[in-house]
């Protein structure tokens, strides 16, 4: 738990910043399993307790999973959002605008690696370019520079994954399928009672807990993730949804905005 509030704490804080640098610019995410509105399959009511991290991880699939990102020259990933804090500070960047707290947030975005690194994110109507140590708001009326603050890692299928399928959590994952996801053969993992009773923990929601993450068999990375937490209204209190697509296409390109207006 200590590490997904040093993690969260960290990535608000830039967070923080960069919505400062937003506001006073103007002022001058294939359909991932167990969607909104339903427990998915394995669904578990999470509990609190202690829970038992003494098992080994099955095999490294997933203690590598994350880390095998970096090894991609380049894809396209779409998320979806609900709950939790990171959408609370996302609700106020310009352009996405949430009349509801439980509402799911939608980020797509490119991640190109190589051979020249770069990342473009869309949340809503909310523009960031990220590339040659700089990021690019779009306020509007043009593109505000910024020296390079690490938001669009905040964004990422990367922060989510580590967040949610951490050393704690890796124990409780069993290997169930392997299958085609998003066009790649991907070994199908869910979590158990354990695994879902730690998310409940550090996320601080109650409801009925899945988890499903799909590891690529070539590559190791994730190719896709499911966490929902379904309150007993059926509405959705939690969830974390991505899938990674595009893997190192031709077409994956980031480039720096030629409208910018400010440093």
């Amino acid at each position: 738990m200590v590490r997904f509030v040093q993690r969260q704490g960290r990535g608000l804080l830039v967070l923080s910043a960069v919505i400062a640098i937003a506001l006073a610019a103007c002022s001058g995410s294939t359909t991932t399993a167990a969607p909104s509105g339903s427990a998915g399959p394995g669904a578990t009511e999470a509990t609190s307790g202690p829970i038992d991290t003494t098992q080994p991880a099955t095999g490294s699939a997933l203690s590598g999973a994350g880390s095998a990102f970096s090894a991609l020259g380049s894809y396209k990933y779409s998320m979806t959002l609900v709950g939790g804090s990171v959408v609370t500070q996302i609700e106020m960047l310009p352009g996405t605008s949430i009349s509801d707290p439980n509402a799911p947030v939608t980020i797509k975005g490119t991640v190109v690696s190589q051979p020249d690194p770069g990342v473009d994110v869309k949340i809503g109507d909310f523009h960031m370019i990220v590339i040659g140590g700089f990021d690019y708001f779009d306020t509007g009326s043009g593109y505000t520079q910024a020296s390079d603050t690490g938001l669009a890692d905040a964004f990422s299928p990367v922060q989510q994954f580590t967040t949610a399928v951490d050393p704690s959590t890796m124990s409780g994952y069993s290997k169930i399928a392997t299958e085609s996801k998003n066009g790649v053969q991907a070994d199908h993992y869910q979590a158990s009672t354990s695994a879902l009773a730690y998310l409940s923990s550090i996320s601080g929601v109650q409801g009925t807990w899945t988890s499903d993450v799909w590891i690529a068999t070539n590559g190791g990375y994730p190719v896709s993730m499911s966490v929902v937490a379904t309150a007993g209204d059926s509405s959705i209190a939690y969830e974390i949804l991505f899938d990674i697509t595009n893997i190192n296409a031709a077409s994956n390109n980031v480039a720096a905005p030629s409208n910018v207006t400010g440093a």
